[in-house]
């Protein structure tokens, strides 16, 4: 069939145009890697994992070998293999548009791989939960001004306990979003919805969820209303943290991605390792870099008790801390393995913040500048309450271009919220599942047992007083 007479059952010509070449390459692909491309395109969301596809192909056993259907696919550049520790394959979005109208236009073909493959085609087909952008909304009406990237929409579906949430109009011009929650209502599986709805199912290869979830996210971004769903397309640059984030890549691993320092894997996992910053402070030390000196101002900003940091023989960074906070008196210096458990986290989560977003950032040098989303889980732990009440200021100081969105069992935080703060509850019932409810309350100035006792803590007065547990 000629691309002249292409049977392209569409009215927009350029989107005819642009398919075709698409349509071509499927036609001069073998049945058997024509319905391999329709598994993959229609039924499997990307990146399909090697494995997965071993698995779901193990009844075409009178076709070619699976691995030389793919090679075909890939050399008509219908499918894009990546290496790693697990090969994945991806796919152009008009691949999958190429396949339908193929499919309609083949009928008899059509049958045969919904007849084989009909629980893949039936059960996996995504569907977006926001279908069109929504108006901006901001604090500031009078000097209405958009974060870098900021979330306005959040819908998720059918995920852990999940059965159906999603929030609406949340303002471009917030810089905090904070969830409060009892412990086991799903706070963290919130931040994890929101973690795949950016990013998608998978992580460096690494499977997030096998679950047949739905997750779209409405975001600002570079001053465009973009809605992803399964991180399709990616469009924004994020981090994520769970709660645990003391750990950091020891030597002999500080120069690779090891498997449990992906950008999410803390937030999904216990074990998580961060990124080593003192390998890169050493070598911006050795090496002149400005992002040294600019790094280590950063770190002594939100470590108030710190007198200094300092590299020890050209080998070692080394931590000074202060006497008392406003004295010229120093302890003698320790390696990080000896700091106390809140300092370690700050240096842990800042220095593996940094180092990833100079990495999705390599033009920019002042860490201001740095732009993107972060996923905090239990914001507060580790830290005393003096410092909880300072973390959101300090961490808006240093990144005042960053979204932060945090999970917290205190009302400490949230005593000295930033401005234009926003506030969501996690609630959770039989019937409904894991909810999200957005509290709109104004905290400024007020004490902690009205925090407890406001819509986002629930306490009862009796529940704050001396002898009130029964």
């Amino acid at each position: 069939m000629s691309q002249q007479n292409l049977p392209l059952k569409q009215n927009n010509q350029t989107f005819m145009l642009s398919i075709q070449s698409f349509y071509s390459q499927i036609e001069r692909a073998k049945p058997a890697a024509r319905r391999l491309l329709w598994l993959v395109t229609l039924t499997l969301t990307q990146p399909v994992p090697f494995w997965l596809l071993k698995k779901v192909w193990a009844g075409e056993v009178e076709s070619s070998p699976l691995e030389s259907l793919l090679q075909e696919l890939t050399e008509l550049e219908l499918l894009q293999s990546e290496g790693g520790e697990q090969v994945v394959y991806r796919f152009e979005p008009k691949v999958r548009e190429s396949c339908l109208v193929w499919m309609d236009e083949h009928p008899a073909e059509k049958d045969q791989i919904e007849k084989i493959y009909g629980q893949w085609y039936a059960t996996s087909a995504t569907h977006p939960l926001i279908n069109a952008p929504s108006e901006d909304v901001f604090f500031d009406k009078t000097h209405p001004q958009s974060l870098p990237s900021a979330i306005k929409q959040i819908a998720i579906a059918n995920y852990q306990g999940i059965i159906k949430t999603s929030i609406t109009a949340i303002p471009v011009d917030s810089q905090w979003l904070f969830l409060t929650g009892e412990n086991g209502f799903g706070k963290t599986a919130i931040l994890q919805a929101i973690a795949i709805g950016l990013l998608g199912k998978q992580d460096n290869n690494r499977i997030l969820t096998d679950e047949d979830c739905q997750i779209s996210i409405e975001l600002k971004h570079l001053g465009d209303n973009q809605i992803t769903h399964l991180g399709e397309p990616h469009k924004t640059h994020f981090v994520a943290y769970g709660s645990s984030r003391l750990q950091i890549q020891n030597q002999s691993a500080q120069n690779e991605i090891s498997e449990k320092s992906t950008t999410t894997y803390s937030l999904f996992n216990p074990d998580g390792i961060l990124l080593n910053i003192e390998y890169a402070l050493l070598l911006w030390y050795l090496t002149k870099n400005p992002k040294y000196e600019l790094v280590k101002a950063t770190l002594l900003k939100l470590l108030p008790s710190m007198a200094d940091i300092q590299i020890k023989h050209n080998s070692e960074v080394v931590y000074i801390e202060k006497e008392q906070k406003d004295s010229n008196e120093v302890y003698q210096s320790l390696p990080f393995e000896k700091l106390a458990a809140g300092y370690k986290s700050i240096i842990a989560m800042i220095g593996d913040m940094l180092i990833r977003f100079y990495q999705q950032h390599p033009v920019i040098i002042e860490p201001k500048e740095l732009t993107g989303i972060v996923l905090i889980d239990e914001l507060d732990l580790h830290f005393h309450p003096k410092l909880q009440r300072r973390w959101p200021l300090l961490l808006s100081d240093v990144f005042p271009k960053v979204q932060f969105i945090a999970s917290t069992h205190s009302v400490i935080p949230l005593l000295a919220a930033p401005e234009n703060s926003v506030f969501f509850k996690v609630t959770r019932n039989k019937a409904a599942g894991i909810q999200l409810e957005q509290i709109k309350i104004d905290i400024k100035n007020l004490l902690p047992n009205s925090l407890l006792t406001s819509p986002l803590f629930d306490l009862e007065g009796a529940d704050i007083k001396p002898n009130a547990i029964s």
